[in-house]
């Protein structure tokens, strides 16, 4: 999960991976584990855990059919037929809705003493609270109102969640690409060129100071065209931001302050002002507060150089303009207690009319990933093949 505002995804200079502090440039992203394969099982007091052991893609959950015997977060969706129980990929995986139920009752329904679909829905329930637990923790516990945002679903399962996490996190629309499943694969496939220099220069953020950060951006700025030199990319190609990590004395963190738009040589004291005025923006938006008065310390001084890659055109969706949006198929799916068991339309995406409505409850399949409406929400395909859902009227 990361949170991207005004299109400009959120940035952090520190990280924990693997239990160890890792203090280098990266997309601020938060991970969990729940995935399809993540496996639900009883911890030894005997409650419900779901993930981050996962059965992987091979032998991967027990409704594949391929040697794997653990419930998980898909055997819990083909229970509920949420999934096609007959086949997934299009039809290139069948399905073992047997052992993907047998697994389940076995390993959850029967030692809790719950039925199968109950059992099931309380898999679902537990992942999806963690994930919903991780999206407030990159915007409403850092001040974002969620209602001013949209949840972008991707992955094989990501447009089966969605709906759920976003009418308990009050997110009044969702967005699913065309070919969500592989979405990443595109993504790494066309992202610009990125390389990121650091050097540490502790001083205090003063006139006198900034001959020499001038100075050290120079050669950053040198460093960094060499390397771009090397992988051919044309200056027209080339964009360059710094950044000066900063903090108040006697901090021992900092925050990030941009100088996009300030003139590096120019005034010494105007360069200052604008700089104190944006490092205690800066603290105020992180933290909540800052402190007048304070001396600010420069720490560290980033470059960022960008390549751009070249972007394929995005080629027309396989849609007809107009017409309204006619099943495929039918099945009952399982919403949840208060809702039951529901005969719910089946659509194939790749048919769908440009801006034809679907009501839910609905399930959408494609290939790499289906889409699930419930009663309520409601979806519509615009002209660039994404699937708009509403999940709140207004």
């Amino acid at each position: 999960m990361s949170l991207i505002e005004a299109s400009r995804p959120a940035f952090t200079a520190e990280r924990i991976v693997a239990g160890y502090p890792v203090r280098v440039p990266m997309v601020d992203i938060q991970v969990i584990g729940a995935g399809g394969g993540s496996i639900a099982r009883l911890d030894d007091a005997g409650a419900l855990k779901v993930g981050p052991i996962s059965a992987g893609a091979d032998p991967g959950p027990a409704g594949y059919g391929r040697g794997g015997e653990q419930a998980t977060i898909t055997d819990a969706n083909l229970v509920l037929g949420r999934l096609n129980p007959v086949t997934l990929l299009g039809g290139r995986l069948p399905v073992d809705l047997t052992a993907a139920q047998r697994a389940v009752q076995e390993q959850v329904a029967g030692p809790l003493g719950l039925s199968l679909k109950t059992a099931a829905e309380g898999i679902l329930r537990i992942a999806n609270a963690g994930m919903a637990r991780t999206i407030r923790s990159i915007s409403t516990e850092r001040g974002h109102d969620l209602r001013r945002f949209a949840l972008f679903a991707y992955g094989g399962a990501g447009p089966l969640h969605a709906g759920d996490i976003a009418r308990e996190l009050g997110i009044p629309r969702v967005i699913v690409p065309a070919e969500p499943g592989t979405l990443c694969a595109r993504g790494i496939l066309h992202s610009d060129l990125s390389f990121d220099l650091v050097q540490t220069r502790i001083m205090p953020a003063r006139p006198e100071s900034w001959p020499a950060i001038t100075e050290a951006f120079g050669a950053l700025a040198g460093t960094a065209a060499d390397i771009l030199d090397h992988e051919r990319v044309p200056d027209s190609d080339r964009r360059t931001t710094c950044v000066i990590d900063a903090r108040y004395e006697g901090q021992n963190f900092e925050v990030h302050v941009g100088l996009d738009g300030l003139d590096l040589g120019g005034d010494v004291n105007a360069l200052d002002r604008e700089f104190g005025e944006r490092f205690r923006a800066a603290h105020a938006a992180a933290y909540g507060y800052d402190i007048p008065g304070r001396a600010v310390e420069i720490v560290t001084l980033r470059l960022k150089i960008v390549g751009a890659v070249r972007k394929p055109k995005a080629t027309a969706i396989a849609a007809s303009v107009e017409g309204k949006a006619t099943p495929t198929g039918q099945r009952a799916v399982y919403f949840d207690a208060a809702t039951g068991w529901l005969d719910t339309p089946v659509y194939d995406r790749g048919r769908l009319p440009i801006g034809a409505e679907i009501a839910g409850p609905a399930v959408i399949e494609e290939m790499s990933a289906p889409t699930l409406l419930h009663p309520g929400q409601r979806a519509t395909t615009d002209a660039a093949g994404n699937l708009i859902v509403t999940v709140f009227a207004g």
